[in-house]
Parts: C-alpha cells; structure tokens; sequence
C-alpha cells in the first residue's frame, strides 16, 4: 500500500506539472468559452488540472493509512 500511494503521489505531481506545462487555456472568441489548445495549434479535450492535485491528495491520504492506521488482527 504505502509503494502504490508513493506512485500515486509521484504520478499525480508529474500529471499536474505536465499539465501546466503542455496545455493552455484560450478564449473562444465564438462561443465565449474556454477551450484547451495543444503546442502545435489542435483543439484537444481538456483535462483540468485538478485531476493531477486530485491524484497527489489520494496518494497522500493513503500513504498516511498504511503509515498510521490502525492494523485489524
């Protein structure tokens, strides 16, 4: 448990900077809304940045569980 938490914890931060990194948010002049574009120009489905800081928060709380649960016998 406490590996798979410390893997969650770690995919979620690179998820969060890549995110940060890769996507940009722009205003569509049409429909007043915001939409992601890619480096190269493509419109692409728009994957928020709470999904990684989501990831790091469940990695955290499972890794506290396994490191200062109570252990059932």
């Amino acid at each position: 448990m406490k590996k798979f938490s410390i893997l969650l914890f770690i995919a979620g931060v690179i998820v969060t900077i890549g995110l940060i990194i890769y996507y940009k948010s722009v205003v569509n002049v049409v429909d007043s809304d915001s939409m992601t574009i890619s480096p190269n120009g493509d419109m692409v489905a728009k994957w928020p940045i709470f999904v990684g800081i989501i990831m790091v928060f469940v990695g955290g709380v499972f890794f506290y569980v396994s490191k200062y649960g109570k252990k059932v016998d």
